[in-house]
Order: C-alpha cells, then structure tokens, then sequence
C-alpha cells in the first residue's frame, strides 16, 4: 500500500516540476505546442472553434436575458442590442489589430530602406525584392484604412 501512495506521489511531482519547466521554458513550450497542432491539428482546432463559439452563445444569452429583465426590453430587441453591440466591439478589435500590423510593416519597410540604402552591388537587388514584397503588403494593408 506504501508503495502506491508513493509512485502516485512521484507521479505528481514529476507531473507538477514538468509542468513548471514548460511554462518557465517558453521555446520548449512553443516547440511542444507546435508538435502537438501538427498531430492533432485537424481535430484541435474545430473543436476549439467549437468551444469558443458555445461560449460566446452563452455570453450572448446571459446579456440578452438581462437587458431582458433589467430594462424590460423584449427578446427580438435584447438580440438586436447584443448583436450591433458585438459588432462594434469585433470592428473595434479588427481595426486596431490591423492597424497595429500596419505600423509594423511600416517600421519594417523603414528598416529596409535603411539597409537598402546601406549595400551596394548584387546585395542591393535583394534588398530591393525585399522591399518591394513589403511595400507590396503594405498596400493590401491600406485598403482597409481607405
């Protein structure tokens, strides 16, 4: 009996120092996520879609019961409230995402230019498809911004 009490004790240790290590050691964690979305990628990920949208329904049904009984409007209004208020908020979410990318690409093509401006020679055509990618992406960027 002794001796189950103490492998299921060094299972818990072993359990809780590995732990530990992973969320102290952030590449390994990083390598052990990646290892474990390219096994199980084509499962994970539905599924994960999958519980964040029951969440989301069900952040959406609780708002929409109070604003039901807390300012007694009725269901059809409850669900146009909660849908345009959701929106808003996602819109806001996309566009400040997008425009954070944007100041990176943006920084990014500076540097290039730097660096472009830098070399010469057989160097400097590199440079130049480099920048060209860039400014590339940085227009597809602006059309949001438009």
């Amino acid at each position: 009996m002794q001796y189950a009490y103490a492998l299921a004790h060094w299972f818990r240790v072993i359990i809780i120092n590995t732990g530990r290590w992973l969320f102290e050691n952030k590449p390994a964690m990083a390598i052990l996520t990646l290892i474990f979305l390219y096994k199980f990628g084509d499962t994970l990920l539905p599924f994960l879609w999958h519980i964040l949208h029951l969440a989301i329904e069900v952040v959406e049904m609780l708002f929409e019961h109070f604003l039901e009984h807390v300012f007694g409007v009725t269901p059809r209004q409850a669900e146009f409230i909660v849908f345009w208020t959701g929106l808003t908020l996602l819109g806001t979410v996309v566009w400040r995402l997008s425009y954070k990318a944007y100041l990176v690409i943006v920084r990014a093509c500076e540097a290039a230019w730097q660096n472009w401006c830098e070399k010469a020679g057989p160097a400097k055509l590199l440079a130049t498809l480099k920048v060209t990618l860039l400014l590339g992406i940085l227009g597809k960027t602006m059309l949001l911004f438009v």
